[in-house]
């Protein structure tokens, strides 16, 4: 995501600006839908001061042929930023373009340009602009309804909020709006998201965070964006609504720290679109035997979606029923070529189910167990096995030549040498160092011992 500034002089300037700059960014041919995404701020040039996290700033003609020279003030406030001008029939010559680049101006651009010469431009100023912070997007996803996908969304928002991180929960259900009417907020269904999706409206930052209703009065943090109001599912189910939808997760994800989505009820196309952008990914499963071949088709599609640095998760949610072997389904359904798959168990509570329209969420019932989808569990090795043992062995070889390390430095303070009687006319006794030695079951062949422990 690339955060432009619109910059002009009046507000009627700015919005067309605004306009020709979302032309130019959407009306692109089918085949470049990997263009970089563009977030547009409108900004009057004393706000830009208030701005710093911008990408690239575009200034438009109005203001350079009022004053050109506030292109210098403007270098200033950002100087490690790209500043982009937009030139019309009044501004566009050899001595202008002269002018501006001794303002510190990166680039020109005619209105008169069509959308290929400014997606070449942006996709090459990409590449100067250094990478900037934004929150983690996770997506919830599953093979089929009813797994539990919206109750994992649920639970690990909450447990996100509980470290202290701002989050915002997204519902993609338009049929049902299971997620918004299990915590009670409302509206279930968002106009101004059908707007963004359907490039009724340009997406900002102000534009999307109208899209997000809050969840809790006592809790800021947690935040829900309701699905678009949309009754035939069009607009998210289209390539162009598609790409609008990753565009507004994506600047969801600058605004918020973490990003969890219930991305299950959208369609193959639009959920292999956002495992492209997807930083981590849980992937939720029940123990039925019915679902085995479906959880493994989705799971080998979203992997293969995902990048190769996107983390992925299995939630084997108990909803109790029937059910298959859990070793039966590491094996043979949970499990992708090549890429580690972390398994997090959910036992069935009672007490959890119940969470649906309560406007809590199940975290609180579950706490152990929810924190583990959000950080990597700890491989601790059991006593009694190999891997035990060997800790077990370093552990006391630490603590003999620690304890050896000790008596030798004793020993020189006094001026003996080691094994050596102690001078100065003592009469205590001399105590022989006590050997330890270890056996060959606590450590695998080739990992002997050579030497005793000698403890002082």
């Amino acid at each position: 995501m690339i955060e432009l500034g619109i910059v002009d002089l009046s507000a009627s300037a700015r919005r067309k600006l605004a306009a020709l700059v979302e032309r130019w960014a959407w009306v692109a041919p089918d085949s470049r839908i990997s263009i970089p995404r563009i977030s547009l701020q409108l900004l009057s040039p004393e706000e830009v001061r208030f701005h710093g996290g911008l990408d690239v700033c575009v200034v438009g003609p109005d203001l350079i042929a009022c004053d050109a020279a506030y292109l210098t003030t403007l270098r200033k406030e950002l100087a490690d930023k790209l500043i982009l001008c937009v030139l019309d029939a009044r501004t566009q010559s050899f001595g202008v373009v002269e002018q501006l680049g001794r303002l510190g101006v990166d680039d020109v651009l005619l209105d008169t340009a069509q959308s290929d010469e400014f997606v070449r431009r942006l996709v090459l100023l990409q590449r100067r602009l250094r990478s900037r912070q934004r929150g983690i997007i996770m997506m919830v996803d599953a093979a089929r309804g009813g797994v539990g996908a919206t109750f994992c969304t649920a639970a690990v928002a909450e447990a996100l909020v509980a470290q202290g991180l701002s989050v915002c929960a997204v519902d993609c259900d338009s049929a049902s709006q299971d997620l918004t009417r299990f915590l009670r907020v409302k509206p279930h269904l968002s106009e101004p998201l059908r707007l963004l999706v359907g490039q009724e409206r340009l997406i900002t930052g102000e534009t999307v965070a109208e899209c997000t209703v809050p969840v809790w009065a006592d809790e800021p943090l947690l935040c829900c964006m309701p699905p678009a109001a949309d009754s035939n599912d069009t607009l998210v189910f289209s390539r162009e609504g598609m790409r609008s939808f990753v565009s507004v997760i994506e600047t969801l994800a600058v605004l918020h720290e973490r990003v969890v989505i219930d991305s299950s009820p959208l369609s193959p196309a639009a959920r292999h679109a956002l495992a492209q952008v997807a930083d981590e990914a849980l992937f939720v499963a029940n123990r039925d035997p019915a679902g085995a071949f479906a959880n493994r088709q989705a799971l080998s599609v979203l992997s293969g979606a995902m990048r190769g640095d996107a983390v992925l998760r299995i939630v084997l949610n108990d909803s109790g029923g029937v059910a298959a072997s859990r070793a039966l389904l590491r094996k043979e359904v949970l499990t992708v070529v090549g890429r580690p798959l972390p398994v997090v168990e959910i036992p069935h509570t009672r007490r959890a189910a119940r969470w649906a329209c309560s406007g809590q969420t199940p975290y609180r019932f579950l706490r152990r167990h929810v924190q583990a989808l959000i950080s990597p569990p700890l491989h601790r090795p059991k006593p009694g096995r190999l891997g035990g043992g060997r800790a077990l062995c370093a552990d006391v070889l630490k603590r003999a030549w620690r304890a050896t390390a000790v008596a030798g430095w004793w020993g020189r303070k006094r001026g003996n040498e080691p094994g050596q009687a102690k001078t100065g006319g003592s009469s205590e006794p001399r105590y022989e160092p006590l050997t330890i030695g270890f056996g060959t079951p606590m450590l695998e062949a080739g990992e002997l011992v050579s030497k005793p422990v000698m403890l002082g």
